[in-house]
């Protein structure tokens, strides 16, 4: 691809490597997830395709019956799904529960708390979603279920909150007429006049939402059965959402059965979670997953080194004219560097769509929609959507800024839920790192450092100058 001043000032060597490297990358992106197309077409996605490596460590005490008990199958009669449940599932290609599921049903089943940890695409959405529709679904068949809420999902965006009603609706597709069971998405947007009183009985929101409606009164809590909380370390990392999640909690009933998911396992979070189990003054069952195991190892992870930011710009324009295989999430750190970059891909004939937190909401749920569609191939976007969003055919992840805190800090988390946009639920991809500059680099490494997983990110660069033929996999 042509580079114009940028190119006339390398040498012919530096730009054949950089050529190599954007044809190498192609290549293997193409070869690893060349049948991701086909399995589209196949089948939708199960959710329970796991790696044989990963391990899921029991905490509960040792001296408690549901210590290390699991369930090998969703027609186990201790977990006594209702049929038409299990219907809802097998039309979803479930077929056996994966381990997070296996050891989290029992103790959901029994009613329990549960602080569970587990990596993307292992499908932990599945346990609490079956979680609430068992804990609103009326003892007797045929009966209809009591009006007024008796779930409450809390996640921390709003996209990630559509999604898990999606989830609730596909699972319980056949239960929730039969039931009568209706199933309530809170999104901002929305209002109520005093006085109104919900009827659902499944509400999944944000915090702030779900804190007005209950200061309104119109979202009354009293007969909740089960409070989940999705993705509780983003809670913390997003101003204000823990504290909100917090006052939430003190008005909910003592006894609510709590289930609090969360895909890292830092100091912060363990206080927070400490923090919502002295509510109930409950002893909690506790499931994690070990460190070394976070990484899906489906996913290759790849790193390019350019020569400043205009290069950068340029491997990126040059990747995507070249990959052919589904669809690429491109991350970046600002509103302005997503417009910017969208801008200029947008510029190059590429079907590019634009998703940040400036925008409309209608306008967010479009573009997301559009691209889970396949109206674009390519979606620019801060982290708005690195956590929990799936959208299957996505292939290729592009981090185009590193992630960083304030003050310029790594971000681990951010990376490791940005990654987790691909490789979802047993599938091939790849994570491309865009590093221009030495303290990008320098974040690269200690995220590494930080997964005790140092060597982990190839750099492209290793393997260009290397025939196709005998070139090492990137």
């Amino acid at each position: 691809a042509a580079r114009g001043t940028t190119m006339a000032t390398q040498s012919s060597e530096e730009y054949n490597a950089t050529d190599a490297a954007v044809e190498g990358l192609a290549q293997q992106l193409t070869e690893d997830v060349g049948d991701v197309v086909e399995l589209e077409a196949a089948e939708e996605p199960s959710g329970l395709q796991e790696k044989e490596t990963d391990e899921v460590i029991d905490k509960t005490a040792a001296d408690d019956p549901l210590h290390s008990k699991t369930c090998q199958s969703f027609d186990d009669p201790d977990l006594e799904l209702p049929p038409l449940l299990l219907q809802g599932l097998r039309e979803m290609n479930f077929v056996r529960p994966s381990k997070i599921q296996a050891f989290s049903l029992p103790k959901i089943w029994s009613k329990r708390d549960l602080l569970a940890q587990s990596h993307n695409g292992t499908g932990k959405t599945a346990c609490f979603v079956l979680g609430m529709l068992k804990a609103v679904t009326p003892a007797a068949i045929g009966q209809k279920a009591e009006q007024g809420p008796q779930a409450l999902c809390l996640c921390p965006t709003r996209e990630l909150a559509k999604q898990i009603s999606e989830e609730v609706f596909k699972m319980g597709k056949y239960l929730l007429d039969s039931a009568a069971i209706v199933v309530k998405t809170i999104l901002r947007e929305e209002r109520y006049e005093r006085g109104a009183v919900m009827q659902e009985q499944i509400i999944v929101g944000t915090p702030g939402k779900v804190w007005t409606l209950i200061n309104m009164r119109v979202m009354d809590t009293s007969k909740l059965k089960i409070f989940v909380l999705d993705e509780a370390d983003e809670m913390l990392l997003l101003g204000g959402l823990g504290d909100m999640t917090k006052r939430i909690r003190q008005r909910l009933p003592k006894n609510v059965q709590t289930l609090f998911f969360s895909a890292t396992w830092t100091d912060s979070i363990k206080k927070f979670a400490k923090q919502m189990s002295a509510v109930s003054n409950r002893d909690w069952s506790q499931i994690e997953v070990k460190r070394n195991y976070i990484f899906n190892d489906q996913v290759r992870q790849v790193y390019y080194q350019s020569n400043g930011i205009k290069e950068k710009e340029d491997f990126l324009t040059d990747i995507l004219n070249v990959v052919t295989v589904g669809q690429c999430i491109i991350f970046a750190n600002t509103r302005d560097a997503v417009e910017k970059v969208g801008k200029r891909l947008l510029d190059g004939g590429h079907s590019v769509s634009q998703l940040h937190g400036r925008m409309e909401e209608s306008a967010r749920d479009k573009v997301l929609n559009d691209f889970r569609a396949g109206l674009s191939r390519f979606l620019i976007t801060t982290n708005v959507l690195a956590r929990g969003v799936d959208v299957p055919a996505v292939t290729l992840v592009i981090q185009y800024d590193m992630p960083v805190k304030k003050g310029g800090q790594c971000d681990p988390e951010t990376y490791l839920h940005r990654v987790g946009r691909t490789g979802r639920f047993g599938r091939p991809g790849c994570a491309l790192n865009m590093i221009a500059s030495k303290a990008e680099l320098n974040v690269m490494k200690q995220i590494e450092v930080y997964f005790s997983r140092e060597g982990l990110i190839k750099e492209v660069a290793q393997a260009r100058n290397a025939p196709l033929s005998s070139r090492a996999k990137l």
